[in-house]
């Protein structure tokens, strides 16, 4: 993904107060893309009213289609998210496109947290190759 659409991204991002961080993440950042493919965007937002966040989901996902001029878009909401292991490949592999200080030093340990617990479970139960 070169800087210049990265920035557009970013400012679309900046235009929501709401949103205190955002990656792109998946086989856009990691160049195994396909005819298929899928721009994936992670966000965490300050937000707990479910109707509120929808709103914003929506309005990201509007700009964001018509500044790529396609609907291949997902976004997940990294706080409502409840996959562990999604939300710690996000973080992980993921590249950050606005970083609201200091929601990424508080954030980011937590799914780290959370992912090493849940894979410390997996482990004891033998249910993942890791």
């Amino acid at each position: 993904m070169n800087e210049e659409t990265m920035q557009k991204f970013k400012d679309i991002f900046e235009s929501h107060p709401e949103v205190k961080l955002a990656y792109l993440f998946g086989s856009r950042v990691s160049g195994e893309t396909g005819p298929l493919s899928d721009f994936d965007f992670a966000v965490y937002l300050d937000e707990r009213d479910a109707i509120k966040i929808f709103e914003i989901k929506v309005a990201l996902m509007d700009e964001i289609c018509r500044l790529l001029g396609t609907d291949k878009i997902d976004i997940v909401v990294l706080d409502r998210a409840e996959n562990p292991e999604l939300k710690f490949s996000v973080i992980k592999n993921g590249r950050i496109i606005l970083d609201r200080e200091p929601y990424r030093l508080i954030v980011e340990p937590k799914i780290m947290n959370e992912y090493f617990d849940f894979r410390t479970m997996l482990l004891r139960h033998n249910l993942t190759r890791a």
